[in-house]
């Protein structure tokens, strides 16, 4: 990450990481990092109809809580 991104992360800012893809997706996704007031910089992409950020330990922890297992 170059100084600029830095200090938007700082800032409490996302930054763009580029695009990925995954095994089993049809096409690309931009990846963010950005700053989880539980876990720190963490990075992920947008998604839902709203395209949140949002956390991927914060959504694992979320799953446990609900008693759904990871998929293998």
């Amino acid at each position: 990450m170059n100084i600029l991104q830095r200090l938007k992360l700082r800032l409490g800012l996302q930054v763009c990481l580029g695009e990925r893809t995954r095994e089993g997706w049809s096409g690309a996704l931009p990846f963010y990092a950005f700053k989880c007031p539980v876990h720190g910089l963490v990075e992920n992409y947008p998604s839902g109809w709203a395209e949140i950020l949002r956390c991927p330990l914060c959504i694992e922890a979320e799953k446990l809580r609900h008693g759904e297992s990871r998929p293998p």
